[in-house]
């Protein structure tokens, strides 16, 4: 690894790591890392806006947050284990074998662990489970590629 990170790293570390920033950063903490695994935290907002549509009476977490939760996750792994040069990032690149198990509601923390199943740069390929209090909310397969920001 390029750098020893001592856990948990909370927001403000992540945010040296990852591009996203507000509404859009959904990694509280990163509890567990080692070279091909990374487990973080998501608390759920209750006052996130998407709930008040998502839906009026029964609100629960869009499907495709739970999905881009997990691809930062990924992201965040092959950041802090393999380092990016500051003219880099990792772009969400495919997304497969989708299943949701459990909705995810207002105030619960999502448990995400993803493991990096394949490296061919500039590309990997990575599984991903989402979970609340032990219970599966989300699995998928997924892929993510070295980007330049002048790209």
């Amino acid at each position: 690894m390029p750098h020893k990170h001592t856990l948990p790293l909370d927001r403000d570390y992540v945010k040296h790591y990852l591009p996203h920033r507000d509404p859009m950063l959904f990694i509280d903490r990163v509890t567990g890392l080692d070279e091909n695994a990374i487990t973080i935290e998501s608390d759920v907002d209750p006052e996130a806006a998407y709930f008040k549509g998502h839906f009026p009476g029964m609100p629960i977490m869009p499907g495709v947050l739970i999905v881009e939760t997990v691809a930062q996750a990924g992201a965040l792994l092959v950041s802090l284990t393999r380092g990016l040069s500051d003219d880099k990032f990792i772009a969400f690149s495919n997304v497969d074998a989708v299943k949701f198990r459990r909705p995810v509601t207002p105030g619960e923390m999502l448990t995400i662990n993803v493991e990096i199943e394949r490296i061919r740069l500039p590309f990997y390929k990575f599984t991903g489970t989402a979970t609340v209090e032990g219970k599966v909310a989300a699995t998928l397969k997924f892929a993510a590629a070295e980007m330049s920001y002048d790209t």
